[in-house]
């Protein structure tokens, strides 16, 4: 019989005394085994991932944790969720840029540090992050960046969990490492040492029936690997893309130069080569201002939430391969003995 517990982190009290607080819930099997968090929301607006560890918890009540625990923050961002906005709005910064965050910081930073602390303390072998990108996008893990070359071992964990996941993953762009390194997922792993996933379920704003299933099977296939849970076959996404190698995720160089109105020319999933056309912009006299094209072969990943642009509007997320995203080869010390 899995035992349910509930609780929260009390964060700071409002201007009326209210205390606010971020709720979590743990699943506990009462036997010995790893144990995993799921957590969502980070981003306000990102409210399918809510939904998916909800249903999560129904999935592990109704069929039974067989060892291990699961805990969960089904809302980071609670403030946020409510005003359905990305930002922390206190002070309207991204949350996600605040870990592992500090305890005498902003408030965000210091949100960020509890919620960081409580999921450190609890040792967990994976974290798995919830997001969506956006509504015409694919399913997908965002791999952070590891720092440390020493971590070799990390590389390997982070590259298995997303392999086990059923579903695409593609690479940070080393571009925006250094403002992604402070999101929850990058200092887990380069400051706690704790394998991460970021999952981009697609579709902000409302709850997506489609990418909430998908994203409780991806959840099931990594606690199934880990012996968690019984009776699950390992699934895979029908509309997987098979690469042949590290894509990484490429975003600015697809922005556009004009005014306009913007006309996609491919879809989320797509192979793409080099200077196959990706998105027309035209005016309003349906004259074409701006061809936009793939630069290489590539991955259409998701395209924007918008069809009217202006100049420097990034219009599509595209993934490029590049072998040398992970390559670290060193092992653990304790590997070598």
């Amino acid at each position: 019989m899995v035992e349910v517990k509930s609780g929260y982190i009390s964060v700071f009290k409002s201007v009326d005394m209210a205390n606010r607080r971020i709720p979590y819930f743990c699943y506990d099997s009462k036997v010995a085994g790893p144990t995993v968090w799921v957590v969502a929301a980070v981003h306000g607006d990102e409210v399918t991932g809510t939904e998916t560890v909800l249903r999560m918890g129904r999935y592990l009540k109704r069929g039974g944790l067989k060892r291990g625990k699961v805990f969960c923050f089904p809302m980071m961002n609670p403030l946020a969720y409510e005003l359905i906005t990305r930002y922390e709005p206190m002070e309207s910064i991204d949350l996600n840029r605040c870990f592992p965050g500090h305890p005498k910081g902003s408030i965000a930073e210091r949100i960020a540090h509890k919620i960081f602390a409580k999921i450190v303390e609890t040792k967990p072998i994976v974290v798995i992050d919830l997001h969506t990108d956006t509504m015409e996008s694919i399913p997908y893990i965002y791999l952070d960046q590891v720092v440390d070359q020493n971590d070799s071992w990390l590389v390997k964990e982070i590259i298995r969990y997303s392999d086990l996941s059923g579903i695409n993953y593609f690479v940070e762009n080393s571009a925006t490492s250094n403002e992604l390194r402070y999101s929850i997922t990058a200092a887990l792993i380069n400051d706690a040492k704790i394998p991460a996933l970021t999952v981009e379920l697609g579709g902000p704003m409302l709850v997506k029936e489609r990418f909430v299933e998908i994203g409780l099977n991806m959840i099931k296939n990594s606690l199934n690997s880990l012996g968690m849970i019984e009776g699950w076959s390992p699934w895979i996404y029908e509309r997987r893309i098979k690469l042949d190698g590290f894509y990484e995720t490429v975003w600015n160089k697809y922005s556009a130069d004009y005014s306009g109105i913007v006309e996609y020319k491919v879809r989320p999933g797509d192979s793409v080569r080099k200077d196959e056309v990706l998105a027309r912009i035209k005016n309003v006299f349906d004259k074409t201002v701006q061809i936009i094209k793939a630069q290489a072969d590539c991955v259409a990943i998701s395209c924007a939430d918008q069809s009217v642009c202006f100049p420097g509007t990034e219009l599509l997320m595209i993934a490029e391969r590049n072998d040398n995203a992970f390559k670290f080869e060193r092992r653990r010390p304790e590997d070598s003995s």
